[in-house]
């Protein structure tokens, strides 16, 4: 696990934006690295967050060159909307195994909180802040949220159809969480494989 945080800092550093260094340094004092990704769904773990981007990055990747969208979105936007679109969940869940705990000291907020925590350091284009803002798709509507909406369906409706990218940043998202990170886990949510099996060469599709 140390060898993929090790790369994805490098991967944040090598990003050419004013502030990123800060943004860094906060990641990695705040617990960013090896926060949870939920309370008992995908990622219930430690560092359960940071497989998860790091599998979405690899995914989005994939899908990017798959379908030849590689001029449509900068390398460093990938980075950033990777490891960017869940800061929402850092501090978010307390203890040191599965099931962990909701944090009721938590902002609100999951997209949004996400941007505002990037945007405390860094600059985000309209691209990158409009990939994180819809990365949850219908789940993140006001139709589907009551409470926790934070967008009209027919917001995330024109986002679709304006930014091919947007629609496939959540399908990787989902596919990520749903797909992609199910056995790295026994059942007390601790990972089961090391550092070569995730990170070095294991193919994600091995991994359903």
């Amino acid at each position: 696990m140390q060898k993929i945080k090790e790369e994805v800092k490098a991967k944040l550093m090598a990003v050419q934006r004013e502030g990123m260094n800060k943004l860094v340094e906060a990641l990695e004092g705040n617990g960013y690295f090896d926060s949870p990704g939920s309370t008992r769904f995908h990622g219930s773990c430690k560092s359960g967050l940071l497989i998860h981007c790091y599998k979405l990055e690899k995914l989005f990747r994939e899908m990017i060159e798959k379908f030849g969208l590689q001029e449509q979105i900068p390398d460093e936007s990938i980075v950033i909307v990777a490891y960017g679109h869940d800061l929402c969940k850092v501090g978010a869940y307390l203890g040191e195994s599965r099931p962990f705990k909701w944090n009721v000291s938590q902002p609100k907020g999951h997209a949004i909180l996400s941007i505002s925590r990037l945007k405390k350091f860094i600059e985000l284009t309209e691209q990158e802040e409009e990939l994180i803002k819809y990365h949850m798709g219908m789940y993140g509507t006001n139709e589907f949220g009551k409470f926790k909406g934070e967008y009209p369906i027919e917001y995330l409706a024109t986002a679709y159809n304006n930014n091919k990218l947007a629609k496939l940043f959540y399908f990787c998202d989902d596919m990520s969480s749903q797909f992609l990170e199910g056995e790295e886990y026994d059942e007390n949510g601790n990972i089961k494989t090391g550092d070569k099996e995730v990170g070095e060469g294991q193919s994600d599709t091995n991994a359903v």
